[in-house]
């Protein structure tokens, strides 16, 4: 459903109840607690108009959630009291009288419901739930995908009141729209090729934030919520992204006369407090600046390096309210003071918010203060030390269970560094590989750095017969980044600096392994590209280590070949066939099918094999526990190895087929997915089948029936998992 059609499903439907609100995704009772208390500060903040009411509709819905049936209905009331056409509040309490049983009390107010609707009032409810979806909807999930819909609706909504008389509403739902276009522009970053987007997203805001300043100057109407105070700083918090502000903006900046404000973005903030001081005075406004006003001046203040004032106006707004409604305030608070190395104080303000609201990006921040506590002792293995390692470890683990549908590469970069500095490599490595997997920032490289540099520490300090399998993983991880960035120049250089010798290895292993002209990125072999940036006083040293590595993996192969020759079967004189095991993850012992004696088996093509070691198997085995079967890991040595590769179809919970460029005309995938489809037509197993979609134009005509996964990029492994978890 594209957005054009999706407002007209909200627009059909009033209410708050059928919006999937988190409460329906049953969270913790402490976290729909925590979030009463932030719609009771919005309520208290916003003492009359439009936003006070959208509150207070999202409060009765977060009441009977949390088992406050009497309160839910009292709340919707309450507004129908005072504004009986409000169809928010009608389908709201109709549908909590429906729950209870109360049919006779549900249907009065189906009727009003029924009689109310007309184009300005179903305008005001579609803002009603665009309201309800940026304070409540679906908070686990990314940020972008977070502010989409309610931007929608908010835009849909302006436009069905247009020749709405009341514009104080106006001027709020601008407000909140403003708002939404804000945070959409500050994670641009997040996605690939939104560069676009994100400018366009940042002068939507400004025309929607300036709009509000305009009629406030043009109208008597009432600004004792603060609105027009707290505008202010939202718009110096979008001037002061100076990258972002193109000509297009430019010119709209000077169109409206607001060039100094560009120049001078804090100043932004300065109008915003005068403006709060003006309703102090008059008396509109007896409790001082609008806590958002400060919050976000603070937030502009440390990103400019002001960290102690920052803090001052953190303080201020902590003053006027330190309550849990307040909570972002408390854990912005945190972060400036661990920043000023003010370790023991950040800890315990954010052990406060954390007890409010425990966030994967709260929890991870306590950890790393935790872990700064830990080196910062002298003796690491004294108990404080040891109290501090435990915290950390349990900060960070638990910050990624709580990650949900969220993409938070830097909490993954986060907890492999800690990780890696307390000795854990290998769990420190899986966790930039997650790193990498959910990172989807254009142009990003940092999570492949630390990724490839942990890889290469670990094959420093790792054991013979270990690091076949890295020299494996470091080939392909550098080589997917090398063709996705299409250049590595600065990376390499850092990774020659710190790590020669193995750098020298892995290129030495390019060259003997990956000279076919097959693998060449931007017409030059890995290895020369990686030899292209030693410097040239290195040069001739540099060409004599890998000639010295390269000769060692001849050696190694030639050792190889005399051993075969000599391992002939004792029956018919011919080589033995060995599997090397030791390239993929090591087999779990049992699976979590309580049917199949293996969860999954993979169908692929050797094009597809590195992808299917390091990423597919890592994942599903590794991460999620399943126990997967491949033909090249699990067929036992001297076995008929199509016949196995049947009975091993034929005992799986799942076939996972990866189609990629080579997939169609090997004869081996193409004999592996007869007889999986055989099996799914002949047992009548309609999911038993699921393809993923890598660097392939199109389906396998035998699959274009069946829903695929893509993979070209990044699998998306909670689709994968589901389909996983679905009945045969």
């Amino acid at each position: 459903m594209n957005g054009k059609e999706r407002w007209k499903v909200y627009k059909e439907r009033p209410g708050l109840f059928h919006i999937s609100l988190t409460a329906s995704q049953n969270p913790p009772a402490q976290q729909i607690k925590h979030r009463i208390k932030v719609t009771e500060k919005l309520i208290r903040d916003f003492p009359e108009g439009f936003t006070n009411k959208a509150a207070r509709n999202l409060l009765g819905v977060l009441y009977f959630y949390d088992g406050q049936y009497f309160q839910a209905i009292e709340t919707f009331e309450s507004i129908l009291e005072h504004q009986p056409d409000s169809l928010t509040a009608l389908a709201n309490v109709a549908f909590v009288y429906q729950r209870l049983k109360q049919n006779s009390k549900a249907t009065k107010y189906l009727s009003d419901l029924s009689d109310e609707q007309d184009q300005e009032k179903s305008g005001i409810s579609l803002a009603d739930q665009a309201f309800a979806f940026i304070f409540d909807c679906y908070m686990e999930k990314d940020v972008i995908e977070r502010n989409k819909l309610p931007k929608e609706l908010l835009v849909q909504s302006l436009a069905m009141l247009e020749k709405c008389h009341d514009q104080q509403t106006i001027m709020e739902i601008k407000f909140w729209l403003g708002q939404t276009y804000y945070r959409l522009s500050t994670q641009c970053y997040r996605r690939k090729g939104m560069e676009e987007v994100e400018k366009e997203y940042v002068l939507k805001g400004f025309n929607e934030l300036v709009e509000i300043i305009n009629m406030t100057d043009k109208t008597e109407l009432c600004v004792c919520n603060g609105i027009v105070s707290t505008t202010w700083s939202f718009l110096g918090l979008l001037l002061s992204r100076k990258e972002k502000i193109d000509d297009k903006i430019k010119n709209r900046i000077e169109e409206l006369d607001l060039l100094q404000y560009l120049d001078n973005p804090e100043s932004c903030f300065k109008k915003g407090l005068e403006q709060a001081k003006v309703s102090t005075l008059d008396g509109s406004n007896l409790s001082g600046p609008p806590t958002e006003l400060l919050i976000r001046y603070a937030l502009f203040l440390k990103n400019e390096g002001r960290l102690t004032d920052a803090l001052e106006k953190l303080n201020e707004a902590l003053e006027i309210d330190n309550s849990q409604g307040n909570w972002f305030a408390l854990t912005l608070k945190a972060g400036v003071l661990r920043r000023l190395e003010r370790i023991d104080e950040s800890i315990a303000d954010r052990k406060l918010a954390c007890s409010w609201n425990a966030t994967s990006m709260d929890l991870s921040e306590l950890a790393k203060a935790y872990q700064a506590k830990y080196v910062l002792c002298e003796d690491k293995n004294s108990k404080i030390a040891q109290e501090h390692l435990l915290n950390a470890s349990d900060c960070f683990t638990r910050s990624v269970l709580s990650l949900g549908q969220e993409k938070r590469p830097e909490i993954h970069r986060a907890h492999g560094r800690f990780l890696r500095e307390i000795g854990e490599i290998k769990e420190a490595i899986e966790c930039f590989k997650r790193a990498m997997e959910v990172d989807t920032a254009n142009k990003a490289k940092t999570s492949f750095c630390q990724l490839f540099e942990t890889l290469l520490l670990y094959y420093r300090g790792s054991k013979d017969s270990e690091r076949r399998k890295i020299m494996h993983e470091m080939t392909y991880f550098y080589d997917v980044t090398l063709r996705k960035h299409r250049e590595l120049t600065k990376e390499t250089e850092q990774f020659l600096t710190n790590y020669e010798e193995e750098m020298a290895t892995l290129t030495a292993y390019l060259k003997h392994s990956r000279s076919d002209p097959l693998f060449n990125v931007n017409g030059k072999s890995v290895s020369d590209i990686i030899t292209s940036v030693v410097k040239e006083d290195a040069i001739k040293k540099w060409l004599i280590i890998v000639e010295e590595k390269e000769t060692y993996f001849i050696n190694q192969e030639e050792t190889k070949l005399a051993e075969k020759k000599n391992n002939l079967c004792l029956k018919c004189r011919s080589p033995v066939i060995e599997r090397q095991l030791s390239v993929f993850p090591d087999p779990r012992e049992k699976p979590r099918s309580m049917k199949y004696p293996y969860d999954f088996y993979v169908i692929f093509s050797p094009a597809d094999r590195d992808w299917v070691c390091h990423i597919l198997l890592e994942t599903l085995e590794v991460s999620y526990g399943y126990k997967g079967a491949i033909a090249e890991r699990d067929i036992r040595p001297g076995s008929t190895d199509i016949y196995e590769r049947v009975k091993l179809i034929q005992n799986c919970s799942k076939i996972l087929v990866i189609l990629g460029q080579e997939f169609e005309g090997n004869l081996e995938c193409e004999y592996e997915l007869s007889h999986a489809l055989k099996r799914k037509h002949e047992d009548n197993l309609e999911n038993v089948l699921i393809p993923i979609l890598r660097n392939v134009d199109g389906l396998h005509q035998s699959l274009r029936t069946i829903t695929f996964l893509d993979a070209v990029d990044d699998c998306d492994w909670n689709k994968l998992i589901k389909a996983m978890e679905s009945m045969p």
